[in-house]
């Protein structure tokens, strides 16, 4: 069963070897940003989301870290 770890510590859990890894934020807020707008942390949340479930689809050979595109969204 595919699985997708979250996580804002990403090499660790690459040494790991856990096999799809999505960069999260931060350690205490893995899935979003508090100090962002709502608006904001919602397109965060969503881009990371997003992500995990493109990394859930993708066949990979190892430990494989996805990165969400979140340069867009500011506070």
């Amino acid at each position: 069963m595919p699985v997708v770890i979250i996580t804002a510590m990403s090499l660790l859990a690459r040494q790991l070897g856990a096999d799809r890894i999505v960069t999260g934020t931060k350690i205490l807020h893995p899935l979003g940003d508090p100090s962002l707008s709502p608006h904001s942390d919602l397109a965060l949340r969503q881009e990371i989301v997003k992500t995990a479930l493109s990394a859930l689809q993708t066949n990979v050979a190892g430990p494989t870290i996805f990165t969400p595109n979140t340069q867009y969204i500011s506070g």
